[in-house]
């Protein structure tokens, strides 16, 4: 068995033909911040492959560690900062955090994800994210920050503007590979929910742990 704590630094591996043909989209969908699992069929087996020499490519080159994780029985892979300090990619122009909102929006599909986890597909539509605002268990918070009034009903202008603020978070999210919107559908706004939506659980356990603390901190950092 292969020693893991054995520091790989022969990059032959680059000269496979399979890594030649997908280095390129492999390499610029992990810079991108993309989290990449067996949807992205061919990038996923090419670094499934060959994973402990992608590990020390980006660890040598970047010092970004190659992580591979699990959620849901799907394993995904992603590049994140060391132990050691930044990366190479941790630049303000280069990397960018989520924001509060979006952190809320996150929060929320996390919640939508466990609520369809024994669907094979765990695909949203408006008028789910319609009925998780209305009916959730985070209602009042959801209403509050989103629509600034705790009411029973909003008119259509009120929720247009709350699409416009998930439609834009949802495209991030796709960038980063944690949702895939879908096309051909009727529906402007569909996607499914991704494994790697997971991550949002390890990023943000604080604001799980106490969702009503961080809903009013949000609430407040917004006002005035």
């Amino acid at each position: 068995m292969e020693n893991e704590n054995y520091e790989i630094s022969d990059y032959s591996f680059l000269t496979e033909e399979r890594v030649k043909k997908h280095f390129a989209d492999i390499n610029i969908l992990l810079l991108s911040g993309k989290h990449i699992d067996h949807k992205y069929y061919t990038e996923y087996t090419v670094l499934e492959s060959y994973e402990s020499q992608w590990s020390s490519f980006y660890s040598n080159l970047y010092r970004l560690n190659l992580v591979s994780d699990i959620s849901d029985g799907s394993r995904y892979y992603y590049l994140d900062f060391t132990e050691n300090g930044k990366g190479k990619l941790s630049d303000a122009s280069r990397n960018k955090e989520l924001t509060e909102l979006q952190t809320l929006i996150g929060l929320t599909l996390l919640d939508m994800y466990y609520q369809k986890y024994f669907d094979e597909e765990k695909v949203i539509y408006w008028n789910d994210i319609k009925t998780q605002i209305l009916e959730s268990d985070h209602q009042e918070a959801y209403k509050r920050i989103l629509f600034n009034d705790i009411r029973a009903s909003y008119d259509e202008k009120e929720w247009n503007e709350v699409h416009t603020r998930f439609s834009k978070t949802i495209e991030n999210f796709d960038k980063l590979g944690w949702v895939e919107r879908q096309s051909g559908r009727n529906e402007d706004l569909v996607f499914e929910l991704r494994p790697a939506i997971h991550r949002l659980a390890k990023l943000y356990q604080e604001e799980l742990q106490d969702f009503s603390a961080f809903s009013q901190q949000l609430k407040n950092d917004e006002a005035p």
